[in-house]
């Protein structure tokens, strides 16, 4: 064989490769980020699915591979119901509630809407500030961020476009330039996402395990929470509890973890100066509309502040300062600590190096300051 015909079959192998992993990630899509014409109309929407979760006494069933939960949060956003607190951010704030017996924040949320989402970002703020506000007749009292050390960045995480739309109303309410190809934006970012290797690897995973999503909601039965149901739960606040099977592997593997991680730093790229600016509009936005503004800060895991020359430490102190000086700025609650120490967490009382659980996040309100 020639150079040029081995060039060639190369080539040909390579885009085969690539037109398979596209495939297979669009159809499987394990993350259910592709609207897809060909989906079965008689599947349980969001919006049915959030109206039985109100409704339920002990919260609904997540069976694996159904729905997006940014679609989820977008539906419970919507949903119109009187309710004291949205508590928006990532899976750091998962387990924050106030329906459990563990509640968090309770000395102001006597009720919440958890809208938190995977990898909540500066972007997710905006775009469920924007779906919140438009729900005009059921305001909640409070909006609490979660604020992760890379919240105050753009462009941390991909997976916000789900809603872009409401992310750019946002911004125009905000009277930034929005860019008229914001949209095509996203179109490019899912593009890529298709030849994506780990997403592929999750749709591999995903074939041995697929599940379809139920035409009826399946209710959890009164269970405890520190065990868990065979899969998860989302509570009536939309608050999450893990599968028994993830509860009990990283109870067995919390003693192995190191608490080194990179946990999204970008070398000396702390914050944006653009970014804490968008924020401090989207913050007078929500007080125009009579909202009260909270932040949270939750707790890493004891091993991860054991080493002081991990970057991970200069992270987290260079940032909850800057949280602080924000809300020094714009008269805003700061409640929690990114060290478990300062609110008394044991070691324990943590899922993995930055997943805390609610017998942790109960104890937030030991650290609060009112500027």
């Amino acid at each position: 064989m020639n150079s040029k015909s081995y060039i060639k079959s190369i080539f040909v192998f390579i885009i085969f490769l690539l037109a398979v992993t596209a495939l297979t990630n669009y159809i499987v899509d394990p993350g259910n980020i592709y609207k897809k014409p060909f989906s079965q109309s008689n599947k349980l929407t969001p919006k049915v699915y959030i109206k039985n979760l109100i409704q339920s006494n002990y919260g609904l069933l997540m069976p694996n591979n159904t729905w997006n939960e940014r679609d989820l949060k977008k539906a419970l956003a919507e949903y119109p119901i009187n309710y004291d607190c949205a508590i928006i951010g990532s899976s750091h704030i998962e387990q924050i509630s106030t329906f459990r017996d563990n509640k968090s924040l309770s000395s102001f949320c006597s009720s919440m809407k958890n809208l938190q989402v995977s990898g909540g970002t500066l972007e997710d703020y905006l775009a469920l500030s924007n779906i919140i506000i438009k729900n005009n007749n059921f305001l909640p009292k409070t909006v609490v961020f979660g604020i992760d050390p890379w919240s105050l960045n753009f462009g941390r995480d991909k997976r916000w476009t789900l809603y872009a739309q409401d992310y750019y109303e946002m911004k125009s309410k905000l009277l930034e330039k929005s860019p008229s190809p914001g949209l095509n934006i996203s179109s490019k970012d899912l593009l890529i996402n298709l030849i994506n290797l780990q997403y592929l690897k999750r749709s591999i995973s995903s074939i041995f395990e697929m599940q379809s999503i139920p035409i009826t909601p399946i209710p959890a039965t009164k269970f405890n929470y520190k065990i868990g149901l065979k899969f998860p739960v989302i509570l009536p606040d939309g608050s999450y509890i893990y599968s028994a099977e993830y509860i009990e592997k990283h109870k067995n593997d919390l003693s192995t973890l190191s608490g080194k991680h990179g946990y999204k730093i970008i070398k000396n790229s702390y914050y944006q100066d653009y970014a804490i600016k968008t924020f401090e509009k989207l913050i007078k936005q929500l007080k125009k509309n009579q909202i009260n503004v909270v932040f949270v800060l939750t707790p890493y895991r004891h091993k991860v502040w054991s080493n002081a020359k991990q970057p991970i430490i200069k992270n987290l102190n260079i940032i909850e300062s800057k949280v602080h000086e924000i809300a020094k700025l714009n008269g805003i609650q700061v409640i929690g600590s990114y060290n478990p120490n300062t609110l008394g967490c044991l070691e324990n009382e943590f899922f993995d190096n930055q997943h805390a659980m609610d017998s942790c996040l109960m104890k937030l309100e030991s650290r609060s300051i009112t500027y």
